[in-house]
């Protein structure tokens, strides 16, 4: 089922073709215990999309969190992704809420990282969050061709930027490396990444990483809603470390949070 407009509507009737005309600002929530988690983090990226789109729309006038633990009771949710989308179109703007399929990484690929490639590729706007449905269809595409777990963005100066559907860091010699926010979409649990560092005093640049640069690297991993933290093991053919113990310690203090949401 989904809510458009508040309203339950049969999601046979729906399709995502409608967001292809128009602007669509969106967030997927993640699903756990029967409870949306991190809810704050993306309700403070939809408002700044929205801000930053120049909308006239208050996030707190939204009611969201409701809606959604509306839709959760309504479809029995323990675990999975629900979108959250703004259409705006010239006439109107419409709100859908619905529960969208999801891919999340198994025991082997926390332990033993997951294969990535590249792709030259850049967001127009990359601190709004919307849906971009060339990139979209690109990636999809690639992940596909390619068997691999996620495509990474390298933009025109031969910079690694982000995932198609994560934020990426790398680590050498103990310290973790990332773009700076305005190169990149930021992520809620990229941002979790960075509290982390700062707690826990781990040293942190935000710097863009050149790809010719990356054999100097010793780990990378990926953030995102579905991946959480997932080591990396391959981009391209370039191999690195998912048993770096920078890495694991970022782990465990993160999935400890799991624990604690409620």
């Amino acid at each position: 089922m989904i809510l458009k407009n508040n309203t339950i509507t049969d999601i046979s009737d729906f399709s995502e073709k409608i967001f292809e005309n128009g602007l669509s600002i969106y967030e997927v929530i993640r699903v756990y215990n029967g409870h949306p988690i991190f809810l704050s983090d993306n309700l403070q990226r939809l408002d700044n999309s929205i801000k930053k789109s120049n909308i006239d729309i208050h996030v707190c006038n939204l009611h969201i969190e409701n809606k959604l633990n509306e839709l959760i009771r309504l479809e029995q949710m323990k675990e999975g992704n629900i979108k959250y989308v703004l259409h705006f179109t010239t006439d109107k703007t419409d709100e859908y809420i619905y529960q969208i399929p999801h891919c999340y990484p198994t025991e082997k690929d926390y332990r033993e990282g997951v294969a990535t490639i590249s792709c030259p590729a850049m967001r127009n706007n990359p601190e709004v969050k919307y849906i971009n449905n060339g990139l979209r269809d690109m990636t999809n595409r690639l992940l596909r061709e390619h068997a691999v777990y996620e495509v990474l963005l390298i933009d025109r100066d031969g910079w690694v930027t982000e995932g198609s559907r994560s934020n990426v860091f790398f680590i050498k010699d103990g310290i973790f490396y990332t773009a700076p926010t305005r190169y990149v979409l930021p992520g809620t649990a990229r941002k979790r990444v960075l509290d982390i560092c700062k707690e826990q005093t781990f040293p942190l640049r935000e710097e863009r990483v050149a790809y010719q640069n990356l054999p100097s690297f010793d780990a990378a991993f990926i953030t995102g809603t579905s991946p959480l933290v997932l080591p990396i093991k391959t981009i391209d053919h370039y191999p690195f470390s998912p048993d770096n113990r920078y890495l694991r310690k970022l782990m465990e203090i993160y999935f400890s949070l799991l624990n604690n949401v409620f």
